[in-house]
């Protein structure tokens, strides 16, 4: 009986116990941060229910007495702070959610962050970057991205472990000329002579096409692989490509620092602008469905949230610097 009640934590406090377990088990903690942590411990019986299982799950440990060590020599691979208690938080929430219906749709996401240590190319949150490649292939790589280049003497090899590039080839001085192919978790897009992005959500990947034309090849499905020409834009899993629509130009407005709004729900609008920056952000959701239209900068969010405040009857609460939720005014 124990146990089916404490699988009613809500998901949103769940993903907060993982936060904290994250910070304590990254390799450096802040004093103001213990103290939020305390805080947060005592603002609420669920916090406190949910932090006991943080803690089983952890062998019983008082993660919040121990000095802290990395998990695994996993973790020692990632130089970054920021990095490891990504992987930590992922780790913990698959781990917190085992038997719940969130378990399976999480996998793929540690598995990519796991897969994804040891890559060539990545930027951390709100950040972006241009790289040029050694044939002259240039790159633009979104906020939270990481991407290996494995070329060889029979390919030029793109790996989207997460995130969101836009691709620019450049013919190949090797002869005969080598494909350039980007893959994702669902199969391969092989370019032909092009300029295009590919996104990595959870369990599909999008294409969208803005010069030349790409070939697209479902991981277990190679008989359906399909040619999306210019204009073009389109979603597909291991098993199918959905219909390719219309190309949307200002979904790679990231390019130049930007997010543009043209009558987006406010839910959706947060969940996008909640990839640049760290820690959570939530809508509630009596007014999720507001409409968003304008020009935001992603490269100052908290400039972002002020404006939507302005344009919208709603308002920016901070319960912690990481934790955000716009609500009703």
């Amino acid at each position: 009986m124990q146990r089916r009640h404490e699988q009613e934590i809500p998901y949103a406090t769940l993903e907060q116990a993982a936060e904290w377990f994250a910070v304590f088990r990254s390799g450096r903690v802040e004093d103001d941060e213990r103290r939020r942590w305390q805080d947060w411990l005592a603002a609420d019986a669920g916090h406190r229910q949910a932090w006991a299982r943080v803690e089983a799950i952890s062998d019983g440990v008082a993660i919040a007495r121990e000095a802290p060590q990395a998990a695994s020599a996993a973790l020692h691979a990632a130089s970054q702070v920021s990095q490891r208690r990504k992987l930590l938080k992922a780790m913990a929430l698959a781990a917190l959610t085992v038997g719940a219906g969130w378990q399976v749709a999480r996998q793929e996401s540690v598995q990519a962050l796991v897969a994804g240590l040891g890559a060539s190319h990545r930027t951390g949150v709100g950040e972006s970057r241009q790289v040029v490649l050694a044939d002259g292939t240039r790159l633009w790589l979104d906020t939270d991205t990481v991407l290996d280049a494995r070329y060889d003497d029979r390919q030029r090899l793109l790996v989207l472990h997460q995130g969101v590039i836009l691709v620019e080839t450049h013919a190949d001085d090797v002869y005969p000329p080598r494909p350039l192919i980007v893959h994702s978790g669902q199969g391969a897009m092989r370019a032909l002579g092009t300029r295009f992005a590919v996104r990595q959500f959870d369990g599909h990947t999008q294409l969208e096409v803005s010069e030349g034309r790409v070939q697209v090849t479902p991981r277990e499905a190679p008989a359906l692989a399909r040619v999306v020409a210019a204009g073009e834009q389109t979603s597909f899993t291991r098993h199918a490509i959905a219909a390719s629509g219309a190309l949307d130009p200002v979904r790679q407005a990231w390019t130049r620092g930007m997010l543009i709004a043209q009558d987006m729900p406010l839910a959706q609008f947060l969940a996008e602008l909640s990839r640049y920056r760290p820690g959570h952000l939530g809508c509630d959701p009596a007014i999720a469905g507001l409409r968003v239209v304008g020009a935001f900068p992603l490269r100052d969010t908290g400039q972002a949230l002020a404006m939507l405040a302005a344009a919208l009857p709603v308002q920016v609460r901070f319960t912690l610097p990481w934790w955000v939720t716009v609500a009703p005014k």
